[in-house]
């Protein structure tokens, strides 16, 4: 049988606003991350044929600088598109039982509102952080310099 080729594809894009305070860490090494969830809503028809909204909360994780953006950037409820991947790890809990965790490595984030943290005036509705320099920071990290 011949070798089936196929792309090897891992792009997600999602909007929705920020539900947590950012708060920046750091590795080890001193490379910057940020953990957040998104709240992304759907409109599902119910059983009587009437449309409610149905929430997803999503975890974002953000490296180097993006990391450095979403936290100088965004806040709790900020309106944001997130354009990443998916990465599942595994990991033991402080109970000491194994758990699964899917999140999305953030790429790219555009932000959709020019209120930077603490209310400051803005000049622009809508803003896009600058595209990091260096190549993506966390491809050499590993699960044990995550420090959450």
């Amino acid at each position: 049988m011949a070798d089936l080729r196929f792309p090897r594809l891992n792009k997600v894009i999602i909007s929705g606003r920020i539900t947590n305070d950012i708060e920046m860490r750091y590795t080890p090494k001193g490379t910057p991350v940020v953990r957040a969830t998104i709240a992304v809503d759907r409109s599902v028809k119910d059983a009587t044929g009437q449309y409610q909204n149905q929430t997803s909360f999503l975890d974002v994780v953000a490296w180097s600088k993006w990391a450095e953006n979403l936290n100088n950037s965004a806040h709790k409820g900020s309106p944001i598109i997130v354009e990443g991947r998916l990465e599942a790890r595994s990991y033991t809990d402080s109970n000491n039982n194994n758990r699964k965790a899917v999140e999305i490595i953030a790429e790219y984030i555009q932000f959709l509102e020019a209120r930077p943290r603490g209310d400051e005036p803005a000049e622009e509705a809508a803003h896009e952080a600058p595209m990091p320099e260096e190549e993506t920071a966390h491809s050499t990290i590993t699960n044990d310099d995550v420090p959450f």
